[in-house]
């Protein structure tokens, strides 16, 4: 395959992903992403210079309430200052987002008073803020198009692998909304590449310093971005022993920073830990010594206790709601969580994807090892995410298991591991060609059908049906109106046939080589020694 159809390929899916988030982003009810309400509140509360309390001590807006609780036509939305000014002061009702660092709503807030909010009506904020965000995740399938590929250096199974995005429309929709977990999953995603470079044999300061942008960027946002600093100390730790079984045979009496490999590796590794502590350690020292946790519970006061069941603490029943609500929420539970792709659907899914990747460590595949150290980072991600839905089962006795959108931001290394999975499951060209099809077009039919059930939620009262009823109500009630919903649903459409068509042509050509083409985007061959800068002597 040639590098200039590669570009082609991947910048069409590319575009199709941008389609898909912009078709969220206009189509979906203001207000109505998961915690969309909280996000934009933090971010006006900052705009407005009104501080960042305690985690349980910043209330709402009034006036954000005001506009939930009672939205209006298009033509009615008042400007943001005539907002404040008739529905002043804060509501009783708690905000728990500052139970986190305040640096995404900073950025927001920032660039609200660059576009004079208070001057517009309240929507234009809104629809500004979630055009960010869709900013920030659109470079997500040459992310993943350049992890895999550094992994399996096959040009075909890089170009499949950013299509399972679309199977998880649930990523987009939570994405294009306002909301912090898109500036985490852009981060998520580099972490990861990153992460797989060094893991395949690049040592140099650039990669390390990306790194420590990445996971600085990820602690200072949230309590979960944490977790990314074992990660990353794992990782270089791992990969020093991959290259120290390579260099047994070598000679020992090379550069000295060659023979002795974990000195340099704990030195980069430390430079990414230093980074985030400088940076964002100051935060969380700060909220563990006011709440005596990382990670307080802001809604804790204001959330009732309900009895247990008889017989108390189920965790069969807890197990059952995780599983429920985990799988549903990370593949399309549209709106707040109240629109839901089919249960049989995310069942599927789910198992499938589980299935395979269990049943291929059975067999021997090429990036099976770098593929077990990425998953170390989804699998902490879920570990801290039941532990935390269990303190908060132990404490409320309510089963909460809607953080689905947590993994997002170890989405790479998932699709990665899907990557070289069915790799090792599928070996006969012929089968590879017909799962590259199935997948091309299962996930933009997955893709579409998420579009179409947010679709009938917000606009057709949960009808699957497109009446003139429900597309006045989208035209005088979303964000933007009839005509950019069009342009960008017909981008998507457009893009998706355009890609499948490409993927099913490239299925069809055979074969050659696995061995990486230069020139190509964020690419670069997988080297067994440390990458190092020649100085000029």
């Amino acid at each position: 395959m040639t590098a200039r159809r590669e570009w082609v390929v991947l910048g069409t899916i590319t575009v199709a992903w941008l389609g898909l988030l912009l078709g969220f982003a206009l189509l979906t009810p203001a207000f109505g992403a998961p915690d969309e309400p909280a996000h934009v509140d933090a971010a006006f509360r900052l705009a407005l210079g009104l501080g960042w309390p305690h985690g349980g001590e910043m209330h709402y807006l009034a006036a954000i309430r005001q506009i939930v609780e009672h939205p209006v036509p298009a033509v009615d939305r008042p400007t943001v200052d005539a907002l404040l000014a008739a529905v002043p002061g804060d509501s009783p009702a708690i905000d728990p987002m500052s139970q986190n660092p305040p640096t995404y709503w900073l950025v927001a807030a920032g660039i609200l008073r660059l576009i004079r909010f208070g001057a517009h009506d309240w929507a234009t904020s809104v629809l500004v803020l979630r055009l960010f965000d869709v900013v920030l995740v659109t470079a997500l399938p040459v992310l993943v198009w350049a992890t895999v590929r550094r992994v399996t250096r096959s040009p075909r199974t890089a170009l499949v692998a950013p299509l399972l995005l679309f199977a998880v429309p649930q990523l987009a929709q939570v994405a294009a909304g306002v909301t912090s977990w898109a500036p985490m999953i852009l981060l998520g995603a580099v972490l990861v590449w990153l992460s797989v470079r060094v893991l395949t044999g690049d040592r140099s300061w650039w990669t390390t310093a990306g790194l420590a942008v990445a996971v600085t960027g990820l602690a200072a946002i949230s309590a979960l971005g944490l977790l990314a600093v074992p990660f990353v100390v794992l990782v270089f730790a791992l990969a020093r022993d991959e290259r120290g079984e390579r260099e047994r045979d070598r000679d020992r009496d090379r550069d000295q920073r060659t023979a002795r490999p974990w000195r340099r590796s704990a030195l980069h590794a430390g430079v990414v830990v230093v980074a985030t502590a400088a940076v964002s350690g100051w935060w969380w020292v700060r909220t563990l010594l006011v709440s005596g946790t990382l990670l307080p519970d802001a809604l804790r006061g204001v959330t009732t206790v309900q009895p247990y069941p008889s017989g108390g603490a189920n965790p069969g029943a807890f197990a059952g709601r995780q599983w429920d609500g985990l799988t549903a929420s990370f593949f399309g539970d549209f709106g707040a969580n109240q629109w839901p792709l089919p249960p049989m659907v995310v069942d599927a899914l789910a198992i499938v994807g589980l299935v395979a990747l269990g049943w291929s460590y059975a067999r021997r595949g090429a990036g099976r090892r770098v593929m077990t150290i990425a998953l170390v980072w989804p699998v902490l991600v879920v570990v801290a995410t039941l532990a935390y839905n269990w303190r908060n089962y132990l404490g409320t006795h309510q089963g909460n298991g809607l953080q689905g959108r947590f993994l997002f931001v170890a989405v790479v290394a998932l699709v990665l591991s899907q990557a070289v999975a069915w790799r090792a499951l599928v070996v006969r060209p012929e089968l590879r060609r017909r799962l590259a099809r199935i997948a091309a077009v299962g996930s933009f039919a997955i893709a579409l059908y998420g579009i179409g059930i947010a679709y009938r939620g917000a606009w057709e009262n949960v009808q699957f049906r497109v009446t003139p009823g429900g597309l006045s109500a989208m035209a005088g009630g979303s964000l933007a109106g009839p005509l950019p919903i069009a342009l960008a649903g017909a981008l998507f459409l457009a893009a998706a046939v355009a890609a499948a068509v490409f993927v099913w042509r490239v299925a069809a050509v055979p074969s050659t080589t696995t061995t990486p083409v230069t020139g190509l985007p964020l690419e670069s061959p997988p080297t067994h020694e440390p990458t190092v800068r020649k100085e000029n002597s």
